[in-house]
C-alpha cells in the first residue's frame, strides 16, 4: 500500500559535522507557490526582510534536528526558539534553504 513520506532526514554534515541531521516536513505544490510568491514579493523588501522571511518559512518545514553552537551544546528546535536562526551561519541557513526547496545539486 501507498505511504506519502512527509518528513525526510537528512544528513548535514557540510555543515554541522559528522552524524549530523535536519528532519523536514515536505513542502506541498500550494506551500511551493506560496514561497515563490513571498520570494517575488522579497525582492523589492531590504535584507532584513528578506531574512525574517526566509527564517519565518525554514522554522515552519524544520520538525527537528541535532545541530549545536560553536560550543558542541545542542541548539535549541527552531519551533521552541524563534530566534535560533540569528545563531546559524550564513552557509547553515544557505543549506536548510537549499533542501527544503530541493536544489538538484543538494541530491534531494
Amino acid at each position: 500500500m501507498p505511504s506519502r513520506k512527509g518528513i525526510r532526514k537528512i544528513d548535514s554534515p557540510e555543515v554541522q559535522g559528522e552524524d549530523s541531521w535536519v528532519r523536514l516536513r515536505q513542502p506541498k505544490g500550494r506551500d511551493m507557490k506560496e514561497a515563490m510568491q513571498l520570494r517575488e514579493d522579497m525582492i523589492e523588501a531590504g535584507a532584513i526582510e528578506q531574512f525574517e522571511t526566509n527564517t519565518e518559512l525554514l522554522r515552519g518545514y524544520i520538525v527537528g534536528w541535532n545541530w549545536v553552537d560553536d560550543d558542541g551544546k545542542d541548539l535549541p528546535q527552531p519551533q521552541d526558539a524563534p530566534d535560533i536562526f540569528d545563531e546559524l551561519t550564513n552557509d547553515e541557513i544557505t543549506w536548510l534553504t537549499e533542501h527544503l526547496m530541493g536544489n538538484p545539486e543538494s541530491g534531494n
